[in-house]
């Protein structure tokens, strides 16, 4: 404070009524937060919309997308027949006229037209093996979609966090302000030393930079849900909805089986090994062979009298060849057998894991909120009326505010933890499971994602 402010607080001694309404402000700064970096009347950013428009934008999976289709158009044609082919021979042309190549022009012409075919089951096997791959295909982009929303949902919990974190640390910031002119008017009166005064300021000074610091966090985790989101970087986002507070139980062996039974990582490995074995199936076929049938009606003078009808076959003589390609493709679909097999016990680590985690960070969340915060509250409510009566130092009361401040953003943490540990369980899973978890596919109602940038309003 300025020197002048210390000469009227050393004219004004302060009251017993006066250190009675300053603990009063402090308990209300400590359970009714003001601080806020955003516009009260803005609507706020729901987590359901930002994974809308990141499904409806995002370009990797638009390419997915673009692939599935691919995919799906080249299964459509595999079933078909190589296209007939149309020949025309003509025979006996004079030689004093070898320019003059027409029907007209040569004894016989022959008009062939054949239609070659496969031995019945090989086009079906190949329309079914694409088929698979088109099937696979999807799955892979519906890994990639689990891996988008839970990257959205992760980046989401980040910016809600930092943003909370902001908020709180800019609370924690206006009760040392608040204790700053305490301080001062302590010292104006001769209860306390300057010494005090400075360690206040300085404390104050320490949480600027943390502020700096949170901001400098808070905008990566926008840069990053924006390019999730597919959207400018130069536009603002609207503020996240408040804290998160809802639990989601969930069986671990129910999530294992819901894993096994539907995650698309599973079932595109499924998908590829019936592809295995069904080249298996296709390679067998090769032993026996495919055919070609045609009619050539036959032209002489003008005129047609007579017909050719043809049959062609191959002959699969060499077995060897072919007994080679049927072990190749069923040691190939041994392989995918084995690696199915591999993938699903990777997976059900993986979902353990995951589970164990989640509810380890639903157990700190609860400890936070039933005990460790309490007490630090009224723990800081306690040092604040003893330092303004003279019972403690200034040091007690500052190690009593870093505990709260501590107390509350760890708290905060394990609530923000304990979202995203649901998040890495679905990505584990390839499932989601709690699709209303902060607001996802809910109903709140939230305007767009993505606002015109705003000169020094809000959020960059």
């Amino acid at each position: 404070m300025r020197y002048q402010e210390r000469q009227i607080n050393k004219k004004r001694p302060a009251s017993p009524l006066s250190w009675m309404k300053a603990a009063v402000l402090t308990a209300l700064f400590i359970l009714f937060p003001a601080f806020s970096a955003f516009p009260s009347d803005e609507p706020p950013l729901t987590l359901s919309t930002a994974v809308r428009e990141a499904l409806e934008n995002n370009p990797l999976l638009k390419a997915g997308r673009m692939r599935v289709r691919a995919k799906e158009a080249a299964a459509a044609s595999s079933g078909y027949l190589e296209d007939p082919s149309f020949k025309i021979e003509l025979e006996d042309i004079p030689k004093d006229e070898p320019l003059n190549i027409s029907p007209d022009n040569a004894m016989l012409t022959r008009y062939t037209l054949s239609q070659g075919f496969s031995f019945p089951g090989k086009l079906s096997l190949k329309e079914r093996i694409a088929l698979k791959e088109s099937l696979k295909s999807a799955s892979e982009l519906k890994v990639m979609e689990i891996e988008v929303i839970t990257g959205v949902k992760e980046a989401y919990y980040g910016y809600s966090f930092l943003t909370e974190s902001i908020r709180i640390t800019g609370e924690i910031k206006e009760i040392l302000s608040f204790m700053s002119r305490v301080a001062e008017t302590r010292y104006g009166t001769g209860q306390a030393s300057q010494q005090d005064v400075i360690k206040v300021q300085l404390e104050t000074t320490l949480l600027t930079n943390e502020l700096i610091t949170l901001e400098a966090e808070r905008d990566v985790s926008i840069a990053r849900l924006k390019s999730l989101m597919a959207g400018p970087q130069d536009s603002r986002l609207p503020r996240p909805e408040a804290a998160l507070k809802d639990r989601f139980p969930f069986d671990p062996d129910e999530v294992v089986r819901k894993a096994l039974a539907e995650g698309p990582e599973i079932r595109a490995m499924e998908l590829e090994l019936q592809a295995a074995d069904l080249t298996v199936d296709l390679m067998q076929r090769d032993y026996y062979p495919d055919f070609m049938v045609g009619v050539a009606p036959v032209e002489r003078d003008g005129r047609f009298e007579s017909y050719d009808l043809m049959f062609q076959m191959n002959i699969p003589l060499w077995r060897g060849k072919y007994s080679g390609r049927v072990s190749s493709a069923s040691a190939e679909a041994e392989a995918m057998r084995a690696m199915l097999s591999s993938e699903k016990n990777r997976k059900t680590f993986e979902v353990k894991e995951a589970a164990i985690k989640a509810e380890a960070a639903d157990r700190v969340r609860t400890l936070y909120e039933t005990s460790l915060i309490p007490q630090a509250e009224l723990a800081f409510e306690s040092a604040s009326r003893n330092y303004q009566a003279g019972r403690i130092d200034l040091l007690t009361l500052l190690d009593s505010e870093r505990a709260l401040k501590r107390a509350r953003i760890e708290g905060l943490s394990s609530v923000f933890d304990y979202y995203k540990r649901l998040s890495d369980l679905e990505r584990a899973a390839g499932v989601l499971l709690f699709t209303d978890a902060g607001g996802a596919g809910g109903n709140t109602a939230s305007g767009a994602a993505f606002a015109a940038p705003a000169a020094k309003r809000g959020m960059r």
